[in-house]
């Protein structure tokens, strides 16, 4: 007998099928309650400073920036990058054959 009460042995497939998709429906429903939830009580936050929950992630993400290319690749100009983040492979290449940084400045 399982710790619930409920002997599992004793069902039937059908049973068993029946019992595991109420489970799944249960889980999903209380998620989705929980998740509603914790977006209200985000939303209560945000407003607590003035701002909705959408205009709070927007700000997180730093919405539509992107930092403008700092180095440009020597043969093709199309090949920027910004200096933020892992450098490209052209960047590790030129520096590789002895090139600066200041060398692939874009102008």
């Amino acid at each position: 007998m399982a710790k619930n009460g409920i002997d599992l042995s004793k069902l039937s497939i059908e049973e068993l099928q029946a019992l595991a998709r109420d489970i799944e429906t249960e889980i999903v429903t209380r998620r989705a309650a929980e998740k509603e939830r914790v977006l209200n009580q985000m939303r209560e936050l945000a407003g607590s400073l003035g701002l909705t929950l959408e205009e709070l992630l927007r700000e997180e993400r730093g919405a539509g920036s992107t930092a403008p290319p700092k180095y440009r690749h020597p043969d093709n100009p199309g090949l920027t990058w910004s200096g933020r983040g892992k450098r490209p492979t052209w960047v590790n290449e030129a520096l590789a054959s002895g090139k600066t940084l200041d060398d692939l400045a874009a102008s």
